[in-house]
């Protein structure tokens, strides 16, 4: 296959990217939102430096390949927000999953499902206080005066419904 261009500049194209391969990575996140996706367009690049047709001399190789990275995950989320439009069940298929590893999404969500019912099996008052402590970053000394106890009190009660939570999770795990 004759590209028209010296085998120099694509071997140099391709010791870019290897070199650069973290940071193209990242660019690609930032607009794909998808770590595997991004890592898919990267490979993407790298076919793309070994088939097509570039020019015969690239002042800055690293700019050209992040320019090349950009475009190729523009692409990317136009195809995937047409294929989403669509509806077209092939195409939805293969859309990323919203996280690398769909088993790990499930058990997480089942841990917090867990985590959910076991808090819901305490007195409101301690459930109260955990979730505005953890999730919300309530100050306890806040809790305490928002609620009417002792700091200590509260304390007691975040460190009841942690061990609560975790002996939820262990059982889920066992």
């Amino acid at each position: 296959m004759s590209t028209g261009r010296p085998p120099e500049q694509s071997e140099i194209l391709l010791r870019t990217l290897v070199a650069s391969r973290k940071y193209l990575v990242d660019c690609a996140n930032r607009i794909v939102k998808c770590p595997s996706r991004a890592e898919d367009v990267v490979q993407d690049a790298a076919l793309k430096i070994c088939q097509a047709d570039q020019p015969d001399e690239v002042r800055n190789p690293k700019s050209y390949l992040c320019q090349m990275v950009r475009n190729l995950a523009i692409d990317a989320v136009r195809r995937n927000a047409r294929a989403a439009q669509a509806g077209d069940e092939e195409s939805v298929e293969n859309l990323p999953a919203p996280c690398a590893c769909p088993l790990r999404r499930m058990e997480s969500g089942q841990s917090l499902h867990a985590i959910s019912a076991a808090l819901a099996a305490q007195p409101p008052r301690m459930s109260r206080a955990f979730l505005r402590h953890r999730v919300d970053g309530v100050p306890q000394k806040q809790l305490a005066a928002e609620i009417g106890v002792s700091p200590t009190l509260v304390n007691f009660m975040i460190r009841d419904a942690t061990l609560i939570c975790r002996r939820a999770v262990e059982e889920l795990d066992a």
